[in-house]
């Protein structure tokens, strides 16, 4: 079977795809022309192959991926604000900035700006906000909900209600889980970044089934993919109920808390392994049992792409393509894609 590896995110009007040694991109500047972005990309774990632990793997192949994504994210937001200020001059007839500050690299990809330490700063906290919003939604309540609603006629005292317990909490945090993808689905901003989800995934698919790179040889495939960090995000919540019925359940609140978020790495290195065991064509039924909601969960995450959100990432595709050496054979139609030393998020 061959073997590739493929994956991305979207972007604020573009697309980012990651390849097994190049990250390319392409976002929709506002006059219409499409920019893109190409470097080599080399993963923690081909650098330091002792870090490509059983379990300890998939922390740092997820750590590295979020940043890659925020990096890009930063990008594509910058290149929209740009283009903001530029309609906001002309509505006011103001001139153009130098043009030495939309400067390109040798080869054509747009120079990096300075940041100031401000900005690191800035970041800093944004992620740590972040997290604790994360960690409030999606461990404080659930587990709070779970103790007080439901213990007093549960109790505490044995592992069969530490157990029922446990499963309550991740009903909980499943529900709201689902809720807060449907909240953020309203807003029109976030449904376009949807689509952009959707577009990223058809031209996937696309490639992996030697589909011509245009936005009609990826219009027919859908949107949900076997490897998306939607999936894998929801596979967390199942992993973290099996993980999380082993521990205690102490009658402080801090404590219990405490307790999960410090399981959270072995969580995800559980659901990193897991993830990527889905792609072993042996365990056939057992690894569509466990893609399976993820690729229901991603009717909510990802949206019907048009023709060019399609030819956005078709282009992403492209720049990561010609830079790819060797070229990466492609698996024959409707077969599944396999992955050399870490599985691909898309």
């Amino acid at each position: 079977m061959a073997q590739f590896q493929l994956g991305g995110q979207a972007l604020i009007e573009g697309v980012m795809m990651r390849g097994p040694s190049h990250v390319g991109a392409a976002v929709r500047r506002a006059d219409g022309t499409i920019q893109t972005r190409v470097e080599p990309f080399d993963s923690i774990l081909k650098k330091r192959p002792y870090l490509n632990i059983f379990l300890l793997r998939g922390i740092f192949a997820l750590v590295e991926m979020m940043r890659l994504g925020t990096d890009y994210l930063q990008w594509s937001s910058g290149l929209a604000l740009e283009d903001e200020e530029a309609r906001q001059r002309q509505i006011k007839g103001e001139a153009a900035p130098d043009e030495a500050a939309t400067a390109t690299t040798t080869d054509g990809t747009p120079a990096k700006k300075k940041t100031s330490p401000l900005m690191g700063v800035l970041f800093v906290l944004t992620a740590l906000l972040s997290f604790g919003f994360g960690a409030i939604c999606f461990v404080v309540v659930p587990n709070f909900i779970a103790h007080f609603v439901f213990e007093p006629h549960i109790g505490n005292e044995s592992r069969l209600s530490i157990i029922a317990l446990t499963l309550i909490e991740g009903a909980v945090k499943l529900m709201v889980f689902v809720a807060y993808v449907w909240a953020i689905g309203r807003r029109k901003q976030i449904r376009r970044l949807f689509a952009y989800h959707g577009a990223e995934h058809k031209v996937v698919y696309a490639v992996e089934n030697n589909r011509p790179l245009t936005p009609a040889g990826a219009r027919s495939f859908d949107t949900p993919h076997p490897r998306c960090g939607t999936g894998f995000a929801l596979l967390t919540v199942f992993v973290g109920i099996f993980c999380y019925s082993f521990l205690p359940w102490p009658d402080n609140h801090l404590l219990r808390v405490g307790l999960r978020l410090l399981m959270l790495p072995l969580v995800a290195g559980v659901s990193y392994e897991v993830l990527k065991a889905t792609v072993n064509p042996r365990l056939g039924a057992l690894a569509n049992l466990v893609i399976t909601p993820g690729m229901w969960l991603q009717r909510l995450t990802t949206a019907q792409p048009n023709d060019e959100q399609l030819e956005v990432a078709c282009e992403a595709m492209r720049v990561l393509l010609e830079k790819e050496t060797p070229p990466q054979p492609i698996e024959p139609e409707g077969a599944t894609a396999m992955v050399n030393e870490e599985e691909a998020i898309v």
